[in-house]
């Protein structure tokens, strides 16, 4: 039987709460509002050319974008408003009219859709508290409009009057994808289903301060039908926009774009609109990008300079449009985009094809700074650019179309940013680079999904490198292609989207961090005591005042931003963005310290050779490690005493190219298996936990028995891991280290007498023997002599004695009751593994690690290994040990 729901006074409560931080919640971008008089403003928020319209703007506001409700529509009696008008929409208006159908349905969650996910800028929104007062918890959801507190009973505002309404349907045969899946974001539910198997109604709404949309996909016998609704203010028409949550669609009074256009001051722009012989497009329904007066009068007087006065040739070849080949007329056409666009439908790095051939608008979208909203505008979380220029009004909607603000002339981007950078005579060596390495290709591409961003060092900054880096730059070889790439954003990042105060971080085509911030620059100065220039605060008489520019990891300023091309937008710096991941493997050896294995590279003749490796995993011995091992210091020697040996020495080669493998490997990808080097022969590599509880997290890994102390250090395609011992080529396997070693003779002999001499020849085996020498069998010599007699008993020693899987000195950790750790021999014993001051196997010390072979290692014990004999299947097990036996570690939990 079903329980029944009764609400507590403490769950009472909790729903209160819940309704008082919903109304505090604003979830949704609200576009800016307008104030076009001091004593009556009438600002209303609506989309396209039923967008945001008001009474009279005074020209001094441009600036300001604070702006109020006018008393008439925020304070009078809701029983004193006249009733609202119907007007018919306009006949080019293809949004309907009030009297049209209105499509009533299930009441839907709305919910702000995601930005482009392409975009860096991602805006995620809470939709918990976006739920329809009508509909919501609190509101009269239920039949006769009951509701536990009957907030709000009206209906929402896309149900009222004056709602227009729009419906699009399609019908398409299912993709292959689609056969998989479909996921629905956003609105009323999220979800992912297939739609090769059920036939699914899949609806999703979303509501925005001037429309409601819903949208629903289908299978209709094999086919998707997408039926999208749209529901928003007819034409003249619009909601408050600091009005309630609910606020209905009422009358505004709209004004013609070109006084619109005026009252935002821009009388200039509109000027040369009529002298060029456009008035004709104020008629028409477009969106008009103005320029504000002082601006446009600015760029116009720039325009005339070009034209009749000559200046300095070099400055011109720098310019990315040449002013002069624009006309006034080229100029109003790169302003207007035809249709009407509401800057809320616009998606970040959305193009928007001008009247102007060839050249389109690219707009942006950007977070503020959490100061920033608090400052200026809290309504607006998101800032917008076109063409990288500030928007500073917006959806100022007219009788015939909307008009934006934007802070200066929007220059035509006709070039791809490759042909920017050929066209610049201060950026010759970054355009031999860029067609050396082939990604000249990537910045010609054009494109709606086209969009990068460049951060071009200039000559001055190519010149301050290495020579022997910008040779291999010029060489094209791999080094270069990542070093580029550190420079290359594939989004379009404007200045504007840094946030003055606080770090802004964005990831290049290397997938690594770049961090933005502005900062202070002061004339340089002596410091006292030295003759060299340091940057200091002090203004700087050339600059008038302080100023700030934007610095990319604390490294490069920028000289010259905003460079805006069809393709993306490019940044001039005045130096180049250093990173581990483009420099080859002789730079990050020196940069880490570990010069003598950088040294017999140099010696060998084998830097560029190294350098020019790619997807190469480097395990480099440290400095210590050299010191520690007889291979090592045999090789200090050998550049102490006779570097001039060390060239073209095929023995030194193999030694270093033992310690390469590939592919590149992190160790967050590392297994338990050997690879092969670029030698020739096989590393292994081994991980171990030092967990005594979670004995499956691997936290320590070892190639040939040598421990990784630092890893993961990028450098040009390849990595670098650091190792604690120098790796030394085994030339035999375990039963030829045997037969080579005098002191492992009396341990020989047990071996062949149990025909285990096969396995420790095995070159496909992977074990660990744990040999006694001499001295030990020495010391219990009867024992010894008994042993051979006794065949039996000869082969479960020598089996005890013999592991079938590899464990280095550094995995053998201490462990205590009740975390006993254990491994299994080749002959079924358990034997204990210990670290007290030295590694303990059972009964016997470790003496001398890792003595490493080609099939497996080998350890020097203090003692033989005793084990009892293995009982019958009704025993006990053949464990000395008072612990029972088990598999895998034991692991006691206690409470």
């Amino acid at each position: 039987m079903a329980r029944r729901f009764r609400p507590t006074y403490s769950s009472l409560a909790l729903l209160a709460a819940v309704a008082l931080l919903a109304g505090s919640v604003t979830c949704f971008e609200v576009p800016e509002p307008e104030v076009y008089d001091d004593t009556e403003s009438a600002t209303l928020g609506v989309a396209g050319l039923a967008g945001l319209a008001g009474r009279v703007q005074d020209r001094e506001s441009l600036e300001s974008d604070v702006e109020t409700i006018s008393d008439e529509l925020t304070h009078r009696n809701p029983d004193e408003r006249r009733p609202l008008h119907r007007q018919p929409a306009s006949p080019s208006r293809p949004i309907g009219h009030p009297d049209a159908e209105t499509i009533d349905g299930p009441a839907h969650q709305p919910q702000r859709p995601p930005f482009d996910t392409s975009s860096l800028f991602q805006h995620h929104f809470n939709t918990f508290f976006n739920t329809p007062l009508e509909t919501g918890f609190f509101g009269s959801g239920l039949p006769g409009g009951f509701g536990f507190f009957d907030l709000h009973a009206n209906r929402p505002w896309w149900k009222g009057e004056n709602v227009c309404t729009e419906r699009e349907e399609k019908e398409e045969d299912i993709a292959a994808d689609d056969n998989q899946e479909v996921a629905v974001n956003g609105g009323t539910g999220a979800g992912v289903f297939g739609f090769s198997s059920f036939n699914l109604n899949v609806e999703s709404c979303a509501e925005k301060q001037h429309k409601y949309v819903c949208t629903s996909i289908k299978n209709v016998n094999g086919r998707k039908r997408t039926e999208k609704i749209t529901r928003q203010c007819c034409h003249g028409y619009g909601r408050p926009r600091n009005g309630p949550p609910n606020a209905h669609c009422e009358k505004m009074d709209l004004h013609s774009m070109e006084d619109t256009a005026e009252r935002l001051g821009a009388k200039e722009f509109i000027a040369t609109l009529k002298k060029s012989g456009l008035e004709a497009t104020l008629e028409n329904e477009v969106t008009l990008f103005v320029v504000p007066d002082n601006a446009y009068t600015s760029f116009a007087e720039q325009m005339w300079e070009n034209n009749l006065v000559a200046f300095d040739p070099s400055a011109r070849a720098k310019r990315a449009i040449d002013f002069a080949s624009m006309t006034a007329r080229d100029v109003i056409l790169g302003h207007t985009v035809n249709g009407s666009y509401h800057i809320e439908d616009i998606s970040n790095e959305q193009l928007l094809k001008t009247e102007l051939p060839g050249a389109n608008i690219r707009i942006n979208i950007y977070p503020r700074g959490p100061a920033a909203m608090a400052r200026e505008h809290a309504e607006h979380p998101y800032r917008y650019t076109a063409n990288c220029a500030p928007l500073v009004k917006l959806n100022r909607v007219t009788e015939r179309g909307i008009v934006h603000v934007v802070d200066r002339v929007l220059v035509p981007a006709r070039n791809s940013l490759m042909d920017i950078i050929e066209g610049r005579d201060d950026m010759t060596l970054m355009r031999t680079f860029l067609e050396m390495t082939g990604l000249d290709k990537m910045l010609r591409e054009q494109g709606d999904d086209k969009h990068f961003t460049v951060f071009a060092p200039n000559d001055e900054a190519f010149l301050k490198l290495d020579k022997d880096i910008r040779r291999k730059l010029k060489a094209g070889n791999g080094c270069a292609q990542n070093i580029l790439k550190n420079h290359i954003l594939d989004i379009t990042f404007c200045s504007l989207a840094a946030v003055n105060g606080v770090k802004t971080s964005t990831y290049n085509m290397l997938n690594e961090k770049l961090e933005f911030e502005y900062a202070m620059v002061g004339k340089k100065v002596p410091s006292s005591g030295t003759e060299n220039p340091i940057e200091t605060m002090e203004e700087d008489p050339s600059l008038g005042k302080k100023s700030q520019r934007l610095r990319i990891n604390g490294q490069a300023l920028i000289e010259e931003s905003d460079v805006v091309a069809s393709n993306g937008v490019l940044h001039v710096i005045d130096s180049v963005l250093s990173t581990e991941s483009g420099m080859p493997i002789s730079n990050t050896l020196a940069n880490h310290n570990l010069t003598i294995f950088k040294q017999l590279i140099a010696d060998a003749g084998l830097e560029d050779e190294f350098d020019g490796m790619s997807n190469k995993t480097f395990f480099i011995p440290s400095d210590q490690a050299f010191e520690q091992t007889e291979t090592g210091r045999y090789w200090i020697r050998q550049l102490k005493e006779h570097p001039e040996s060390l060239r073209n020495n095929a023995e030194l080669k193999e030694f270093l190219e033992y310690h390469v493998v590939e592919p590149l490997i992190k160790t967050c990808e590392l297994e338990e298996k050997t690879m092969a080097t670029k030698a020739g022969q096989s590393v292994r590599v081994n991980l171990y936990t030092t967990n005594p509880v979670f004995t499956t997290v691997m936290n320590r890994a070892t190639v040939n028995c040598a421990r990784l102390t630092h890893f993961d250090e990028e450098t040009c395609g390849s990595v670098v891991h650091e190792i604690d011992k120098v790796l030394d080529v085994p030339k035999m396997n375990l039963l030829e280290t045997l037969r080579s070693n005098a002191d492992y003779s009396m341990f020989l002999r047990l071996v062949s007498e149990t025909n285990l001499t096969e396995l420790l020849a095995s070159e496909d085996s992977g074990l660990t023997l744990l040999v006694p020498k001499n001295d030990v069998f020495l010391e219990v010599n009867a024992w010894y002599q008994e042993t051979l007699e006794n065949k039996e008993e000869l082969e479960r020693i020598i089996r005890a004695h013999i592991l079938p899987n590899v464990i280095c000195c550094t995995g053998i950790v201490p462990s205590e009751w009740p975390f006993v750790r254990t491994t299994e021999t080749i002959g079924q014993h358990q034997l204990k593994l210990n670290r007290n001051r030295r590694p303990q196997v059972q009964n016997a010390g470790i003496t001398k690690c890792d003595v490493v072979a080609r099939n497996g290692i080998i350890h020097e014990i203090n003692d033989v290994i005793n084990v009892q004999p293995q009982r019958s299947a009704n025993g006990n097990g053949g464990n000395s040990s008072p612990f029972p036996n088990f598999g895998r570690p034991l692991t006691f939990w206690f409470k």
